[in-house]
């Protein structure tokens, strides 16, 4: 018994020692993990509050870097849980290092054998203190195939190594080796991240050569280049690193040996720690060996801008040391600081392993059936198509959720949008509701892959009325989610109008019930302005017109301001008859300049003046459509869209009468020029379905009033009346056009 409890205390013991060893170790770990507070918090706090939308890098796509001291850590942009933007912070404190690495676990990785795209946000921080040169020391973008994998890291003595490294580089810390022989560029290659290469963002320049200066803590790296700068190379190549010697001598005589980096191509005197992100672009062209990247080219905002920051290297892929057929990297970023400090952070937009889509954007002028490329012109009243084309071209994932977000110009009106996919994927359709002060944002309901790699976005607009050439500047698209964002433009475009306006007010159509509600004159008042903007002289400008063909008398204008003259019509009652009186108004500049004398005439303008008893459309609508369908099937019924408007107004006396037809064209796709596999057809309300390939009674009507009568014709119509698309078989995809023909007919015609 007296064992047995001797036993028992010894296991207790044991026990009580095992659980202080496990507090121990737990409580070393966290304290290893607790990371410095940034130096400069203000700077800090305006990197997370101006941070744009990323991906979401707290996930098994991306691994810090696992050597002792990584003070890399990743941040949430906010505390909004729908938003899963992660921000890397790599450094923020002084003597810092700090890596991140895609995780092959998670299948991100670049492929040297497919072309991929990268893109993300780049933040430098800002100088610290009076100085403008206390910032330090950048961050390098990394491809690497080091047998450390998540472990790679610039080290000296086995420890990672700060400063001028930038976590990539080799180290130049000790000039001399035990034996009392210099250090070669062979010993310092192997203290680099191996089989890379790198492309660095330096922000502090180490350029100390003089003996007393060359202090074994890495100062001479930068002396062929001025200012912060880009530079890159192969950290692990002997060659990237050129010995010199000091530029004087000690007390010995003797001379100190200092390596200067070979940086490549790149570029100098940049303002980098700009205390705002950078936006870069990294692409990879296999078939040329081709590594692009561009930095600057995006403002916040996401819109593109023109940069001078931007190369082309072709990479030796021997460098990379592949041992077999798989040509795959590590890439991620690494980052250091020293005796200074800045705030380094980075944003991810996309992972190439991932998802590598694009986007292109058009516009299309229906009404001159012709492409609107940049610095192009339309005309107000012209139908513009704004077209976003999304193209899945690789990946390992669904690019889903997508939301496109979507900028139009005030100068445009928008009616209607469809999304167009791949065979077998429903279209959607977008409404009217769904823009918000010149803003439409629409998350799309299928996911783009391998298998169903487009989605088009269609947004139908109509030009406004402008008095002047109106420049319209590129509208900026993006389309967002959680793995994948990118953005694009449309192209400007120019509003053009007449050399000489004209404005009446009123104008368009004037009607009165009968004579007698006519005052003795109808007037009319009117501008006249150049297009081009310019200023006006009145005493240049005349105006014709002319009531029912019969010319009146030429007018004389009056300034109204320094831009606008204007006149004044008065139409007399007696020369008004009963019915549709057409009145044609025109302005007449003559100009002479240099003995050369110029004369514009405006675009005639035409009013009608309806004097109880006449018989026409009133607003019908132009542009109108069907819902989209997924190929289709015989005999399909395929409703319209909301927009439909057929107005006749009718001034006639009570018991007239009048008959509409309808004539409708075959369907065409501008694009293939294929003909559509059905046709448009009137479905009347006993429900027999009459064709429209010649003129076809679809309404009448016997008015039972003398007073002015309009009808809205498509009023009548619903769910189960009206015009309809019926199919005949199944279609290829895309987007078919045609015409309808209206025909206004006195009387009830026979059927």
């Amino acid at each position: 018994m007296l064992f047995w409890g001797i036993h028992h205390k010894l296991l207790f013991a044991l026990f009580m020692i095992i659980d202080c060893l496990m507090i121990y170790l737990i409580f070393n770990f966290t304290m290893t993990n607790v990371l410095a507070d940034p130096l400069d918090k203000e700077d800090f706090e305006n990197a997370l509050n101006t941070a744009p939308r990323g991906l979401d890098i707290d996930s098994p796509a991306f691994k810090l870097g696992t050597f002792d001291g990584n003070e890399a850590r990743v941040l949430r942009r906010n505390d909004d849980p729908n938003d899963r933007s992660g921000v890397l912070n790599v450094t923020s404190n002084t003597n810092q290092i700090g890596a991140i690495w895609s995780n092959f676990a998670a299948d991100n990785y670049f492929d040297m054998d497919k072309t991929q795209t990268l893109s993300m946000w780049l933040y430098f921080g800002r100088p610290f203190g009076k100085d403008p040169l206390e910032v330090g020391d950048g961050m390098s973008f990394v491809l690497q195939n080091d047998p450390r994998e998540y472990g790679a890291i610039s080290t000296y003595d086995g420890k990672p190594a700060v400063g001028e490294t930038l976590g990539v580089w080799g180290a130049d810390f000790d000039n001399i080796l035990h034996d009392g022989s210099f250090v070669t560029s062979k010993d310092i290659a192997k203290t680099a991240i191996q089989n890379s290469w790198a492309l660095e963002f330096d922000t502090f320049i180490n350029q100390l050569k003089m003996y007393t200066q060359i202090n074994g803590k890495g100062v001479s790296f930068d002396m062929d280049k001025q200012g912060q700068h880009m530079g890159n190379s192969y950290p692990g190549d002997p060659s990237t690193y050129r010995p010199e010697n000091s530029a004087d001598v000690g007390s010995n005589g003797q001379r100190k040996q200092y390596f200067v980096l070979n940086h490549g191509e790149g570029f100098q005197f940049m303002k980098l720690t700009n205390h705002d992100w950078n936006h870069m672009t990294v692409k990879w062209d296999p078939s040329t060996k081709e590594l692009t990247y561009w930095l600057y080219d995006k403002n916040l905002d996401g819109t593109s801008v023109g940069t001078i920051y931007t190369k082309t290297i072709k990479l030796n892929l021997d460098e990379f040391n592949f041992k077999t057929s798989d040509h795959r990297l590590h890439w991620g970023f690494t980052g250091t600081t020293g005796q200074f400090t800045e705030n380094n952070l980075i944003v991810f937009e996309s992972i190439p392993s991932f998802i590598n889509a694009e986007s292109h954007v058009t516009i299309d002028n229906l009404t001159s059936n012709k492409p609107v490329n940049a610095g192009d012109s339309v005309r107000p009243g012209d139908a513009l198509d704004f077209n976003y084309q999304l193209s899945y071209t690789s990946g390992t994932k669904d690019w889903k959720d997508i939301l496109a977000n979507l900028n139009l110009p005030k100068q445009v009106t928008f009616s209607s949008g469809d999304i167009i996919y791949d065979d077998g994927l429903e279209p959607e359709h977008i409404n009217a509701s769904e823009l918000n002060n010149g803003n439409l944002q629409h998350v799309l309901k299928e996911s783009l892959n391998s298998t169903h790699p487009n989605a088009k976005i269609i947004l139908h607009t109509i030009v406004n009325s402008v008095k002047t050439d109106t420049f319209v500047g590129k509208q900026h698209a993006s389309f967002k989610s959680d793995n994948f964002i990118i953005d694009d433009d449309t192209p400007n475009f120019k509003i053009a109008v007449d050399s000489l306006m004209i404005s009446t007010d009123p104008s368009g159509t004037i009607t009165y019930p009968n004579m007698d509600t006519i005052s003795d004159n109808v007037l009319i008042d009117g501008s006249v302005w150049y297009g081009a903007g310019y200023g006006i002289n009145y005493n240049n400008i005349t105006v014709d017109s002319s009531l029912n063909d019969e010319q009146n008398d030429t007018i004389k204008c009056t300034q109204k301001d320094i831009q606008t003259a204007g006149f004044n019509l008065n139409i007399p009652k007696d020369k008004l008859h009963k019915g549709t009186n057409i009145l044609k108004v025109q302005a007449v500049s003559t100009v002479t300049n240099n003995g050369v004398t110029v004369v514009l005439k405006s675009k005639e303008l035409q009013i009608d003046i309806e004097v109880g008893g006449s018989l026409k459309f009133g607003d019908v609508s132009k542009n109108v459509a069907f819902k989209s369908v997924n190929e289709g099937y015989n005999n399909q019924i395929v409703p319209r869209q909301d927009g439909w408007k057929v107005e006749v107004i009718d001034g006639r006396s009570s018991e007239s009468s009048w008959t509409l037809q309808a004539e409708a064209s075959r369907l065409i796709n501008p694009d293939s020029k294929e003909e559509l596999n059905g046709e448009m057809v009137y479905k009347d309300n006993s429900g027999k379905l009459l064709t429209l390939t010649n003129p076809t009674n679809i309404y009448t009507n016997t008015k039972d009033t003398d007073s002015s009568q309009t009808i809205d014709v498509v009023k009548s119509w619903n769910n189960n009346v009206g015009i309809f698309l019926r199919l005949n078989h199944s279609n290829s995809s895309g987007q078919y056009s045609g015409k309808i023909t209206w025909s206004l007919l006195d009387g009830i015609q026979n059927v």
